[in-house]
Formats: C-alpha cells, sequence, structure tokens
C-alpha cells in the first residue's frame, strides 16, 4: 500500500533532524556581528515589523524562511498523524495499546506550536533597560525600579572598554567561575499605580508580577562609569500565554514520561519471559 508522505513518521524523523541542523545553522550566522544585531532587533519586535530589519540581512531571511517552512511541515505532519493513526486509537479505547500516549503528546506539541504562533504573531514584544542602582523603566503600566544590585563575582571581569567589551565577555560565555548566577542578583520594586511589589531576579530566574516576567540578562559596568557601581540589563516581558506554554510543556513531559515507562515495561516483560 502506497504511504502518503505527509502523515510518514519518516517524514517526521527528517523534518526534526532538519529543524535541529537549521538551528545549528543559525547559531553560525549569529556569529556574525551584523546577523546578531538583526536577531536582537528581532527579538524586540512582533513579527509585523520584521520586514524592515531582515530586508538589509538576506542571511537571516533565508534562515528564517526555511524555519517557517519546517515547522509548518512539522505542524502538518504531526496534526495528520495525530487524526489518522492515532485518534483511533483512543476513540475505540484501546487502552493498552503501546501508542496511546502518542496522541497526548501530538496534541500538547501542537498546542505548544499554536501558542508560540499567538504569541509571535500578535502578543511578542518587551521593553529592556540597562540600569544602574536607584534608576528606574516604564513598561506598560508598571514602574520598575532597581533598588540594589548584588553581585558578588571579580568586578573587574564585567568592566567594559570603550568599545563594549569586556574580559569575561558575553554572559553565555562566561564560567561558572567568572559569574554563577546563583551569586548575583538585583533587587526591584514594581509599581502598577494600585500596588507595589519588592522582589529579586537573577540570570535566568524571573521576577513574575501578574503576566509581567521581569528578567536579568546581564551585569555589567560601562566605560568610565565605575562611580556608578554595576549595572543590569533588564528585560520585561508581558505575556499571558506564559502560563499556558508552562501546563502545556508541564504534561508533555509527563506524557513522555509515561510513554517511556508503557515501552520500558512492555521490554522488560518480553526479555523475562
Amino acid at each position: 500500500m502506497k504511504m502518503n508522505w505527509l502523515f510518514s513518521m519518516r517524514l517526521a524523523f527528517v523534518l526534526l533532524v532538519l529543524t535541529s541542523l537549521w538551528f545549528a545553522a543559525g547559531m553560525a550566522v549569529s556569529e556574525d556581528e551584523a546577523s546578531r544585531q538583526v536577531f536582537k532587533l528581532l527579538n524586540d519586535l512582533p513579527i509585523s515589523q520584521w520586514s524592515s530589519p531582515i530586508s538589509t540581512a538576506p542571511m537571516v531571511a533565508v534562515w528564517l524562511i526555511g524555519l517557517v517552512g519546517l515547522m509548518v511541515l512539522l505542524g502538518v505532519n504531526t496534526a495528520l498523524c495525530s487524526w489518522r493513526d492515532l485518534w483511533p486509537t483512543w476513540r475505540r479505547k484501546r487502552w493498552h495499546s503501546p501508542r496511546i500516549m502518542m496522541l497526548p503528546i501530538h496534541v500538547l506539541t501542537l498546542l505548544v506550536f499554536l501558542f508560540h504562533g499567538i504569541d509571535l504573531v500578535f502578543i511578542h514584544g518587551h521593553d529592556s533597560a540597562v540600569l544602574h542602582q536607584g534608576q528606574r523603566f516604564s513598561s506598560g503600566q508598571y514602574q520598575i525600579q532597581l533598588t540594589k544590585v548584588d553581585y558578588q563575582d571579580d568586578i573587574s571581569l564585567i568592566k567594559e572598554d570603550e568599545t563594549g567589551k569586556s574580559p569575561a565577555g558575553r554572559i553565555t560565555r562566561r564560567s561558572v567561575v567568572q559569574f554563577d548566577p546563583r551569586r548575583n542578583k538585583a533587587h526591584f520594586i514594581v509599581d502598577d499605580g494600585h500596588k507595589k511589589v519588592s522582589g529579586e531576579a537573577a540570570f535566568m530566574h524571573p521576577f513574575r508580577v501578574d503576566n509581567l516576567y521581569i528578567t536579568v540578562t546581564d551585569f555589567n559596568i560601562p566605560y568610565q562609569k565605575d562611580n556608578l557601581g554595576v549595572h543590569v540589563n533588564v528585560l520585561a516581558v508581558h505575556n499571558p500565554l506564559v502560563n499556558y506554554f508552562f501546563t502545556c510543556y508541564g504534561l508533555l513531559l509527563l506524557s513522555l514520561f509515561i510513554q517511556g515507562f508503557v515501552f520500558w515495561r512492555r521490554s522488560y516483560k518480553k526479555g523475562t519471559r
């Protein structure tokens, strides 16, 4: 019987491999300074405003078009596979089928794709600022003030020269000896006009107030501003879909664990017969 290629697991495997390789290619493209700046700009803008920046960076444009194409194909493949091959298993209540957990895995994956798409088209956007202690900035209805910087590592490694570079380099390339995220924090007060909330944020550890997430993306001392102390690069993101993202990712991980356990149990039983 001839297989429809859009339903094929082989196509899904090929698309996953290609997507991984494509992301690796994107990392290589971002090593170019001009392309890196375009990526940073795109990260600050909703998709409706991307046309102008990518028109100046053909490599970035090609990479984005390729990524969107791969993700669309993967989404179509996942949806069709779920409808044709996996939904009948649930409809007929074949609870002992080894494929029973594949439908939730596929559906949750599609929901993650959907939420990312909605975020990119309708929601995506954030405010950023570089603050020293006592400074504040606005993000939507919120006033965000940096009240204290608790930096415990060697500050000489994050002092920038006139070109904006520091001995430690970008935060993502620093060793734990140079920068330990657990030791370095920033304290904030967030005022929405009705209440004030205080809290702390660190690298990869945001401070949340309602649908506002405040994240520290870097610590540095700008050129010739030593007297102002350590500065903090702050990112303020408004995203009402965040809780849905976390729920879907959590359920997806649980489904993968259950599916792995089912396969392990069946393999174990077969091995002991």
